[in-house]
């Protein structure tokens, strides 16, 4: 028998939480069409241990979730997410405040190019989307492997601007 992502995840995620001995309330919110968010609420001392360092934890966990329901569910359900605390939340503001300051660095003439912090594959996806969408003239690389993958902003200027200047030449 084939369960939903949503009974599948939730049911192993609540055991997950009781084999740790956690005493959390878990809340499902859609993020959109395609993507579930399952928010653990619990004491501060464990959150910090469900989020680890860097999020580390909490990364491990929705991994091992995920692992664990790609057997017993349909293959056309949702992606999730776990979130413990609003983690995640306060972290992609953090994010998007380092890629608006590496953006500026770049447009005051600073550096040609600047290079962020090393991210998670879900995290740069974030800072990508940001900067296509604030600030087109700008380019989004992502470079390294593995842990040191991280990326690159640099001028590639207003392409709306260049194929106007081409048109009235």
């Amino acid at each position: 028998m084939n369960y939903t992502t949503e009974e599948t995840a939730r049911g192993y995620l609540e055991k997950m939480l009781a084999i740790l001995d956690i005493d959390a309330v878990i809340h499902e919110e859609d993020i959109d069409e395609s993507t579930r968010c399952y928010r653990i609420e619990c004491k501060p001392s464990d959150a910090k241990l469900l989020i680890g360092r860097k999020g580390q934890t909490l990364e491990a966990l929705q991994f091992l979730l995920r692992q664990m329901c790609k057997g017993s569910v349909r293959t056309d359900q949702t992606h999730f997410l776990l979130d413990v605390a609003n983690y995640r939340q306060r972290r992609r503001e953090t994010i998007i405040e380092q890629a608006k300051e590496g953006a500026v660095a770049v447009l005051n003439g600073e550096s040609e190019e600047i290079e962020l912090v090393p991210m998670s594959a879900f995290e740069r996806r974030i800072v990508h989307k940001y900067l296509q969408e604030h600030f087109p003239e700008l380019s989004s690389n992502s470079r390294g492997e593995a842990l040191d993958r991280h990326i690159v902003i640099s001028y590639v200027g207003d392409a709306e601007s260049e194929d106007g200047a081409e048109e009235e030449a």
